[in-house]
């Protein structure tokens, strides 16, 4: 049983090498040891094996190897670093300059190689991809968000193959289905959510779509191209979490409690944050935002520890607010 089992890592340690020898132009032992969770060792005699089996390889010192012939007719398979780039670049991109980092890089090249291993395939075999990524890709914790899934092969087409993308939107605060055709840009997970961010064609203007809203999409033959201006990151600069409510930007400060100080600066900040610690250990942050709604929703989540200090004009319907939920609770 012990020696099955230590077959299986092996064959899973190959793959895993052969893997990163196709997407990548050279790797070398220590990057495949870190990779793999082995040594370095182990990895000088798995090449040995990888060599009697057929694939071909040079070393180029202190590059590492580089694959010359494979045995097989290789799918470009997408790399840790684009799996990594899909899924988590959209939320990541607030804290880099997007067109110059490594994860725009990898972002780009994840797609192109999502349009190859689609390009010549037929009908029913890019279906069936499209709806295995849809369901393996899970980026919501919410039991309720599972029909998501219907949607995600469609919307997986639309993205990499720039295609308008017509849905039917449940908007919340009408009570009302519209038809929409949009530009799928990115894809954004927040606080448990999935929203596509993109050009709204039927609005004209840029627009955010929860995903568990869009009760049915079609793919429409009309292409799009993303538009060069349109920059994620300042789209989403002076937003709490996703949406924008305000039309002008407010700047608050609040102070925390030092017994809760640490737990705030845990929080995966989106908007620019700035952190101070006070002499008494209290937390002082500032932000500038256009979503006032978001933040103090999120600020009076913390009850009594948390204290807005400014603007003036917001503690005063703070104050009004807890007020009337004194009396609400105020026993009878």
């Amino acid at each position: 049983m012990e020696e099955t089992t230590r077959d299986v890592a092996k064959t899973e340690r190959l793959f895993s090498i052969l893997t990163l020898l196709r997407d990548n132009a050279t790797v070398t032992a220590r990057e495949l040891a870190e990779y793999c969770h082995t040594t370095v060792r182990t990895i000088y005699r798995d090449m040995k094996e990888i060599d009697a089996l057929g694939y071909q390889y040079i070393t180029e010192g202190r590059y590492g190897y580089r694959l010359l012939q494979n045995p097989n007719s290789p799918i470009r398979y997408l790399s840790k670093e684009e799996w990594l780039a899909l899924t988590v670049y959209p939320q990541m991109s607030q804290d880099m300059t997007v067109r110059d980092h490594p994860y725009h890089r990898a972002y780009r090249s994840g797609i192109e190689k999502m349009k190859e291993i689609t390009k010549d395939r037929d009908s029913g075999d890019v279906t069936a991809l499209r709806q295995e990524l849809g369901n393996r890709i899970r980026f919501h914790d919410q039991a309720g968000e599972k029909d998501t899934n219907r949607v995600m092969p469609s919307l997986f087409h639309s993205i990499t193959e720039n295609k308008v993308l017509e849905i039917e939107y449940y908007a919340i605060y009408r009570d009302q289905v519209s038809h929409r055709n949009i530009h799928p840009y990115f894809i954004i997970p927040r606080s448990g959510h999935l929203y596509v961010v993109g050009y709204c064609a039927t609005r004209e203007d840029y627009r955010i779509f929860r995903l568990n809203r869009i009760h049915g999409a079609r793919v429409g033959d009309e292409t799009f191209t993303m538009e060069e201006d349109f920059n994620i990151d300042d789209y989403l600069s002076a937003r709490w979490s996703i949406f924008a409510d305000d039309e002008e930007e407010t700047t608050f400060v609040v102070r925390f409690h030092e017994d809760i100080a640490r737990y705030v600066k845990e929080f995966n900040f989106y908007a620019d944050t700035e952190l101070k610690t006070e002499g008494d250990g209290s937390l002082l942050l500032t932000t500038t935002l256009q979503s006032t709604k978001e933040f103090l929703r999120w600020v009076r989540g913390f009850g009594l520890d948390a204290e807005l200090l400014e603007p003036q004009y917001i503690r005063e319907e703070l104050h009004a607010f807890f007020k009337q939920q004194s009396e609400r609770y105020k026993p009878s």
